[in-house]
Order: C-alpha cells, then structure tokens, then sequence
C-alpha cells in the first residue's frame, strides 16, 4: 500500500490468492471429519470480514494515488468458495467470490480463476498462475504460451527469457505477501520471497516490469526506502 501511494499508478493489478479461505478448503478436511455447514460457515463469515477490512485499506491506498483501473484476477484460493457454493447452490447469492469481496462495489474488473488477460495497452498478459509448475515454471510458461505472461501462485520470484523471430519473450513469477509460516509446510524451508510490482507501459506497448523485494516490511525504489510497517 505504501508504494501504491508513492508511485501514483493508473492502474493497480491484484493476483489473486487474498484470501486464504482455509475454512472453505477440501484440503483441511481430507482427514478429518467436516463440521455441520452452519459450523463451517461461521468460520467462513469472520475470515470474510477480516478480508473484506484488508481490501477496504487496499482501496484507501488506491483512492489516495487515485488509481483509475483496478483488475484482480481470480486465485484458486477463492475458487475454494466457489467449490462451497456448488455443492450447496443457495449459498451462491452470498459466498460467490466477487459476492463476498464485493469487487464490483470496489470498482475491480474480476476475472475468473485460470483466465488470461491483456494489460491494458501493453504486450504483456497476466493471470494468477498455476498452469504451468515444476522447477523452472516461467521457462514452461513461455514454452507453452509463447506471449509476455505475469503470474503469481508459486510464491517465488523468477524470471524466464526467450528470444523469438518477433522479438525476445518473458514471463515473471511475482513472489507473493502471505504469511510465510504455513502450517502445512511443516516448517519447511521455501524460496519464497515478499514482492510487489511496478510496471511501466511504453507508448507502443513494450513494457519495463521492475521487481521489488521487500525484507522486513521495507523495500525501495529510485533510491527511496518505502517502509510498510509504519
């Protein structure tokens, strides 16, 4: 949000994966027996209003830079609820993702799980990720797709090149901003890493994505330290 407010962007792009929705998971309860839905559901509810709060200081900092454009593409964390809404159908007029995160009254253009879109004016295409895995999944991305491709999902930073007749290709893995201590990695060491994009747009649609990392709650950029924990 702090570097929302010092960069001013036109448009702000929201990966996906903002909510962890563990509650809603069919991975929490591969093992043990679900609680009756209304139980469930309570659980659901406060999470939902914990998130909702996150996103209302997210649209205080893009109100501030007056950010004109705001897209998230769908992750498939939130796809957990929309799994809950198929399997009890007269939950969908609440719990459908774009429902319960509001992301129409927040003004975002939302774009279901797995959809690829267009940066607006640039060469460059997004979605949350996930396609494409393995070790070296930005080099799988551009073997598979053969466009300009940004993502999230894996939680690493990581950058592929290929060069083709037209020109060279790249596709960027973004790192993410979630809690590094996941239960389910059983303290596992990871190569996650804390990141937040910045992306100029030329005027004939070739683009310069500068990565940030951020350690601590701090990063920078044009040589000022940007602090979030303030």
């Amino acid at each position: 949000m702090a570097v929302l407010e010092y960069v001013k962007p036109k448009s702000f792009l929201l990966l996906g994966d903002f909510a962890e929705n563990e509650e809603a998971s069919h991975w929490k309860y591969q093992k043990v027996k679900r609680p009756r839905l209304e139980d469930q559901l309570k659980f659901i509810d406060e999470e939902l209003e914990l998130v909702n709060k996150g996103l209302d200081l997210i649209d205080e900092s893009c109100k501030k830079a007056k950010v004109k454009y705001k897209i998230c593409t769908e992750g498939n964390h939130e796809i957990w609820l929309k799994n809950l809404c198929d399997e009890h159908p007269y939950l969908k007029k609440q719990y459908m993702p774009k429902i319960a995160f509001k992301m129409n009254e927040r003004g975002y253009s939302y774009h279901p799980y797995g959809k690829y879109i267009k940066i607006r004016n640039s060469k460059l295409w997004a979605y949350h990720g996930g396609h494409y895995n393995g070790v070296n999944h930005p080099r799988s991305h551009l073997q598979n797709l053969g466009i300009n491709v940004l993502y999230g999902h894996t939680h690493d930073s990581m950058k592929s090149v290929v060069t083709h007749m037209d020109g060279a290709k790249m596709a960027f893995s973004m790192g993410c901003l979630c809690n590094m201590e996941k239960e389910f990695l059983k303290n596992r060491k990871t190569n996650w890493t804390h990141n937040v994009g910045v992306l100029d747009i030329f005027s004939n649609g070739n683009f310069n994505l500068n990565t940030l990392t951020i350690i601590n709650g701090y990063t920078s950029l044009n040589g000022k330290v940007i602090h979030g924990n303030v």
